[in-house]
């Protein structure tokens, strides 16, 4: 990827890698319908006529829990609560049909109830599409419960990688250590 040049990085975002941004409401143009979001980046990455993309984007909002899919297409992201633009961000990652999608925060501005739903959301969606999820956060309660794998990084460095159940029970690095005891219990 950093041998890369720009073109061959934009044929890859999107189609092969897709992202869940942390803050939906900045991710989210407030001038533009969520259909129009959704749509647009439906055929940006896949071959498909508008009439096509439209019906992807009512499914994609439909396996996201987003009730009334159709007439919802048409509103703005200020009409939705903070978990529904979550979700709307959700769907349109998947939408586009990527290999991998890197999740940064995605639960950090909701209440632990929401949280709860939408980690439940991803990863019901990883299992229907078989898409790889890197998830990033500083919340180990989430990497304990949604993991197979983590590396930990400490000053922009992996410093300790360990399946999540080793990391758990015998940490190595300092640092990893010093995080799980700040974790409230």
């Amino acid at each position: 990827v950093l041998q890369m040049t720009p073109r061959e990085l934009r044929s890859m975002r999107g189609k092969d890698v897709s992202m869940v941004f942390q803050e939906p409401l900045t991710a989210l143009n407030p001038s533009l319908s969520i259909g129009r979001q959704l749509t647009d980046v439906i055929r940006a990455h896949r071959s498909v006529s508008a009439r096509e993309a439209r019906s992807i984007a009512v499914r994609a909002l439909t396996e996201v829990g987003i009730r009334e899919p159709e007439k919802r297409l048409s509103a703005y992201p200020y009409e939705f609560s903070g978990g529904m633009r979550q979700r709307v961000l959700i769907a349109a990652a998947f939408a586009a049909e990527p290999r991998l999608i890197v999740a940064d925060e995605p639960t950090t501005a909701l209440d632990v109830t929401v949280q709860a739903q939408i980690l439940r959301l991803i990863a019901q969606l990883q299992r229907d599409h078989g898409t790889a999820i890197l998830f990033v956060t500083h919340d180990l309660g989430v990497v304990a419960k949604i993991s197979q794998k983590v590396s930990v990084l400490y000053a922009g460095k992996v410093v300790e990688e360990a399946e999540t159940a080793r990391l758990f029970a015998a940490p190595q690095h300092a640092y990893t250590r010093a995080l799980i005891a700040a974790t409230p219990r």
